[in-house]
């Protein structure tokens, strides 16, 4: 596949499947002045914007990654052998990874300019972390069930166990762990994410 097919399959992403998808993840960042304060934050009053809000935007952007094949007539054509359904799959996941990069670059730019103090590369990486894992939970279990309401239900309950249960539970893999200064399971939940994502790809490039 050429590298204009890519471009040209990342196009009809951003044209017809992920524009509503992009105006909710605009309108909860937008929002979000209104619903906590985001001016002169410390590093743990920061982390919990980061952690337990933006990191939501996740599963706003990634589970919709196979929705174009609720269409049928969509379905058959990248499961059919002119096209490799993978590769389909891998192009908007990375690209809405990508925009999700840049959704999160430009809000702790914000936070930057509103006077917080956090430590800025760890946070961007340790918030982005947790967004991408967020994500990767609801595509695998989409594309496990088939049913994108199970592809979002499952990571917003993960994140209400997390809230309710802490690190007491879910140890590694606790989703707010910056709040208490450590990164060392952001990597835990950045490889959990791969495997989701990979995983979640397979399964729905099998069922094609």
């Amino acid at each position: 596949m050429s590298v204009e097919r890519y471009w040209q399959i990342e196009k009809v992403n951003l044209k017809h499947n992920i524009p509503v998808h992009l105006l909710v993840c605009l309108a909860l960042l937008c929002l979000s002045p209104l619903l906590m304060g985001v001016s002169n934050l410390e590093a743990e009053d920061t982390a919990k914007v980061l952690e337990m809000y933006v990191a939501l935007i996740g599963i706003v952007l990634i589970p919709p990654v196979f929705l174009p094949e609720q269409n049928r007539e969509i379905r058959e054509l990248v499961g059919s052998k002119y096209m490799n359904s993978a590769a389909v799959y891998c192009i908007r996941l990375l690209g809405n990874i990508v925009i999700l990069a840049l959704f999160l670059g430009g809000y702790v730019w914000m936070l930057t300019r509103n006077g917080c103090h956090f430590p800025v590369v760890k946070y961007y990486f340790g918030a982005y972390a947790g967004m991408l894992f967020f994500g990767a939970l609801g595509l695998f279990c989409y594309g496990a069930s088939d049913n994108i309401i199970i592809g979002y239900m499952v990571p917003i309950f993960y994140y209400v166990a997390a809230v309710g249960s802490g690190d007491k539970y879910l140890k590694i893999f606790y989703p707010f762990s910056m709040v208490k200064d450590s990164l060392v399971e952001k990597g835990y939940l950045l490889l959990a994410a791969v495997v989701l994502a990979v995983s979640g790809i397979w399964l729905r490039s099998r069922k094609n």
